[in-house]
């Protein structure tokens, strides 16, 4: 576990010296806080070089050896027999071999580069708590899944990169960015549906109908899970579909209790919370989409899958909570109160739910540091 704790702690004092020597500035005419980028991107850096080097993470080996099948040469990567579904993510992978390194770890690199720096960058121009931002990337597990889940995750941090495209109104360019993205993995389609549900108003009739809906399936799944089960064997995810009616483990309630704190926190404070940020409206209702996820994943796991999306949301609507919801003194204390249960969270999820410790090998014990 010990260099997950110096990830942690690293990245958290580094954000937190960049937040303290940050400053204002008019940025298309609107005053926003910007936090010292030397110290952010010391942190971000950090995150990358951790994600980068890994090994024997997740699907690490399984994404190395598919790194290694894929051709080298962009006219192989045409004529490639095997590859049929998220053709885009191979070909930048098929690029990455010919122009930048065929070693498969350099890909994993190179993965995390464009995931966590797009991610980060995200985080940083749209909170002025960034030390808070990246304390609750990593201990609600969000990190380490970037690990795991490489090509959804990438898909992922393109399309959060992108979300104020939602709140301009600018489907010219969002559209056709979601398109590539499910190029990527198949699954990004959705967000063509969800341009036109997430910037309606937070608490209002949308968002109370997206939790009717995911509370009706999550009441009635032994009838609409075989439904969904037939509906998925046509996508990406029919691999899963007798996962999906039959029975099995599922996600624990932890972490439906866990995505489900700002969320709940936001319908509390929801007079307070509203017009104090633009994005309020996108981030309440991704947040809400994300309790609905993980609340399916607790009759089947796969549906976990979808919080790679959305989780990134709910950090920015805790933070807007933590912010806005409570006056100077009692800001103070959610906030360390929020470092100490997501770190115990943090812990109970790595050593005890997943027992990552030892079985995590950096490439820099290779050198004797002996993390």
């Amino acid at each position: 576990m010990t260099v997950w704790w110096i990830t942690l702690f690293s990245t958290y004092f580094l954000c937190l010296f960049a937040r303290m020597s940050g400053k204002y500035k008019y940025v298309k005419g609107e005053r926003v806080f910007r936090a010292n980028a030397l110290f952010a991107g010391m942190a971000c850096a950090v995150l990358i070089f951790v994600s980068g080097f890994r090994q024997g993470i997740g699907d690490t080996g399984t994404y190395r050896d598919l790194f290694e099948k894929v051709p080298a040469s962009f006219f192989g990567f045409l004529t490639h027999p095997t590859i049929k579904t998220d053709s885009g993510f191979y070909a930048i992978v098929a690029f990455i071999k010919q122009c930048i390194s065929s070693d498969s770890q350099k890909v994993l690199l190179c993965m995390a580069i464009v995931t966590i720096g797009l991610i980060f960058i995200t985080y940083y121009k749209n909170t002025d708590m960034i030390e808070m931002a990246v304390f609750l990337f990593i201990t609600s597990g969000c990190y380490l899944v970037t690990m795991n889940g490489v090509r959804q995750y990438l898909a992922s941090a393109i399309l959060f990169f992108c979300f104020p495209m939602i709140y301009k109104r600018q489907w010219k360019f969002y559209l056709p960015i979601v398109l590539l993205c499910s190029t990527i993995h198949q699954s990004a389609l959705i967000f063509l549906l969800l341009y036109f549900v997430v910037d309606q108003p937070a608490w209002g009739n949308t968002t109370k109908g997206i939790l009717f809906v995911g509370i009706f399936l999550f009441v009635t799944y032994p009838v609409t899970g075989p439904l969904l089960a037939r509906a998925l064997g046509e996508t990406q995810y029919g691999n899963y579909k007798e996962v999906l009616i039959s029975a099995g483990a599922g996600a624990n309630m932890v972490r439906v209790f866990v995505m489900a704190v700002p969320v709940v926190l936001s319908y509390l404070g929801k007079d307070f919370l509203r017009g104090k940020e633009k994005y309020y409206n996108i981030m309440v209702n991704f947040s809400v989409i994300n309790v609905i996820a993980i609340l399916l994943a607790t009759r089947y796991w796969i549906y976990a899958r979808f919080n790679m999306y959305f989780s990134l949301y709910m950090i920015l609507l805790l933070i807007w909570c933590i912010k806005y919801l409570f006056d100077e003194r009692n800001e103070k204390i959610i906030y360390l109160m929020c470092m100490g249960f997501y770190a115990l969270y943090y812990y109970y999820e790595m050593h005890i739910s997943l027992g990552y410790g030892a079985g995590y090998h950096h490439f820099i014990k290779a050198i004797g540091i002996g993390l």
